[in-house]
């Protein structure tokens, strides 16, 4: 059902301040169902849904036979959800959580579930970089965001777009930006076009292991002034002769790295 009939007898209305923007096409909806079944490897398939909404992407990815782990913040959504999924909850492919996206724990699930959601679009980087925080207890994740933010995980160095979000998220994990989700296709209608991104797992960090902690020591004075070459950007952090040594030229920039050299060079940092 159109998420308008469903709030249709009740004082529920979509919250802006939650970014709430429902997903209304079922192509798209069973794409992105489809697209994190391929990520889940665990033997019961399951998915972690950060953002369940009115459920329907949670009934797609329960017809297409995950366990899911629905997330829902807006405590008016989820007695809707809990009425609406009551014989799931009683089969016990599904479970309901009054929570936050950005603190709910994922450090309990089993090793290879997936991560999906279609985020708010003003906290859709930082839900993201959960993933990363997940790693690499995660098979993977498949995320609809603002297209904007989806480009930025994709982006390749040299590109505009290839920032520190791109090689936070890339130094953990496969990125492809995989289909683009028109504005009409949500309720209410946003000002701008949505992405779908999945995230597969690397088997170890690229570059060199390292921590995000680590990683983001280089990466922020490095793309805060992205317009300097690295030997002035990172002075104070790192001397030119740790850049070489790691294969990285101190005369170029921030853009000019790729991933696995900056796995490389934030493994030369103190933990």
């Amino acid at each position: 059902m159109h998420p308008r009939s469903l709030l249709a007898g009740t004082e529920i209305r979509p919250k802006r301040s939650f970014g709430q923007n429902f997903l209304v096409d079922d192509t798209h909806r069973e794409a992105i169902a489809r697209l994190c079944l391929e990520l889940a490897r665990d033997r019961d398939r399951t998915v972690v849904e950060f953002g369940a909404g009115l459920g329907s992407l949670t009934a797609m990815l329960g017809t297409l036979g995950a366990r899911v782990i629905a997330v829902e913040r807006d405590r008016e959504l989820v007695p809707l959800l809990r009425h609406q999924f009551a014989r799931a909850l009683t089969d016990g492919w599904l479970e309901i959580h009054e929570d936050n996206a950005l603190t709910f724990p994922l450090d309990d699930r089993p090793e290879g579930f997936a991560l999906v959601g279609n985020l708010p679009y003003h906290h859709a980087a930082e839900i993201a970089l959960r993933a990363v925080d997940a790693w690499p207890r995660l098979g993977g994740a498949c995320f609809l965001v603002q297209k904007e933010v989806a480009q930025r995980m994709a982006a390749t160095p040299g590109s505009k777009t290839y920032g520190s979000l791109s090689v936070v998220v890339q130094s953990r994990f496969d990125v492809r930006l995989a289909r683009t989700v028109p504005k009409g296709a949500f309720w209410p209608v946003p000002e701008v076009d949505g992405g779908v991104v999945t995230l597969t797992s690397l088997p170890a960090p690229r570059g060199a292991p390292h921590t995000r902690a680590q990683l983001e020591r280089v990466l922020r004075p490095a793309f805060q002034q992205r317009r300097k070459t690295l030997h002035n950007a990172l002075k104070g952090v790192v001397d030119d002769a740790a850049l070489l040594a790691v294969g990285i030229d101190p005369k170029g920039r921030a853009e000019d790295v790729d991933v696995a050299g900056y796995g490389r060079l934030a493994a030369t940092m103190p933990l």
